[in-house]
C-alpha cells in the first residue's frame, strides 16, 4: 500500500512537472517581468495556435514604388524563414477550431509557476466590475496567452495580450519568440498583428 502512494505521488508531481516545462516559456517570461507580489489575472480561455503562426508570417503587400511585393509585421529574416514557418503551421495548426479563442482549453493554476492567479473568463471582459468574483478596488496585470508553439528546434513562440484593470481593455496582441539560454526562457524577437485598439 506504501509503494502505491509513493508511486501516486511521483506519478502526481512529475504531471505537473511536465505541464510546467511544457509552458516553461510562458513562465520563464512571466518570472522576467519581475511581478512579484503584484496581483495577476489571466484570461481563462487559450489564444488559438493559428494568430500566433498568423502573427509570425506578417503581411505581404505590393509596393509599385519597388514594383514587389514587400513583407511588413511578422518576424524578420533570417529569424523568419518560409521554409520552417511552413513545418511549424503543419504541425501546430488548429484545423478543426479558428475562432481567435479556444473555448474548453483553458489554463489553470498547475500551468504556472506563479501562485495566487485569478482565472477568468473572457466573456465577462472586459468589464469585471459587475462580477461579484471580481474586487473592482484592486489592480490586476491582467494576461492573455496562447500554449506555447516550437519552431526550428530552438525557439519557443507564444501569443499574447497584456493590460491591466484601470485599462480594461485587452492590449494589443502580439507575439514573443523566445530562445533558451543558461536554462531560461528569454524573448529573441516580437511582432504585433499591426491592428491597434
Amino acid at each position: 500500500m506504501k509503494n502505491f502512494k509513493y508511486l501516486f505521488l511521483i506519478a502526481l508531481y512529475t504531471s505537473c512537472s511536465v505541464t510546467k516545462d511544457k509552458n516553461g516559456p510562458i513562465n520563464d517570461y512571466l518570472e522576467s517581468q519581475k511581478l512579484g507580489d503584484q496581483k495577476v489575472m489571466i484570461i481563462k480561455e487559450k489564444i488559438n495556435n493559428n494568430v500566433t503562426i498568423d502573427i509570425f508570417k506578417g503581411k505581404t503587400f505590393y509596393y509599385e514604388g519597388a514594383e514587389k511585393n514587400v513583407k511588413v509585421e511578422g518576424i524578420e529574416e533570417p529569424l523568419y524563414d518560409k521554409k520552417k514557418w511552413e513545418e511549424m503551421k503543419l504541425k501546430y495548426q488548429n484545423k478543426i477550431n479558428t475562432d481567435r479563442w479556444v473555448k474548453g482549453d483553458i489554463w489553470n493554476s498547475k500551468d504556472f509557476k506563479k501562485q495566487n492567479i485569478l482565472f477568468f473568463e473572457r466573456a465577462k471582459f472586459p468589464n469585471p466590475g459587475k462580477y461579484e468574483k471580481f474586487n473592482f478596488d484592486d489592480y490586476y496585470i491582467i494576461f492573455s496567452f496562447s500554449e506555447p508553439i516550437y519552431y526550428d528546434k530552438k525557439y519557443a513562440v507564444f501569443t499574447i495580450q497584456k493590460t491591466d484593470t484601470y485599462s480594461k481593455i485587452l492590449g494589443n496582441t502580439s507575439i514573443l519568440v523566445l530562445e533558451k539560454k543558461k536554462g531560461k526562457w528569454v524573448v529573441v524577437q516580437g511582432a504585433g498583428d499591426g491592428i491597434y485598439n
